[in-house]
């Protein structure tokens, strides 16, 4: 094993979720999951939600999440505790194991969103 280097646009898979639904489309690139480097205990990646857009209510049983907001900013919604929280740029955000939530870009900006989990769970599918 070694140090590796993920360019994002070039190197991390390429998901695009939500495209049959107006509203939830976004653009994820996993970057570190067992598959592509061996990872066991993490995977991890970049979602980029343009102005509008959300992805619908999920979650990750067995999985905490941490999210880095590297830029913009929208409202986490806490589906389980019927909770809306703003964020912005750097901030960071914790999801507990299962929790259902969803990411919303209420803002005219796009938001970039650095995710992980771990142990590695399931990516939504819409």
């Amino acid at each position: 094993m070694e140090i590796r280097i993920i360019n994002t646009f070039k190197d991390a898979e390429q998901i695009w979720l939500g495209l049959d639904q107006e509203g939830y489309r976004r653009k994820v690139f996993r970057a570190v999951d067992q598959p592509q480097l061996g990872a066991g205990q993490i995977v991890a990646g970049l979602t980029i939600f343009e102005p509008g857009e959300r992805c619908a209510p999920h979650s990750h049983p067995g999985s905490e999440e941490i999210n880095f907001v590297v830029k913009g900013g929208g409202i986490a919604i806490d589906v389980d505790n019927n909770k809306e929280t703003r964020f912005k740029q750097y901030d960071f955000m914790w999801i507990p194991d299962g929790v259902e939530h969803i990411h919303y870009n209420d803002t005219e900006e796009p938001l970039w969103l650095l995710w992980a989990y771990a142990p590695p769970g399931q990516l939504p599918t819409r």
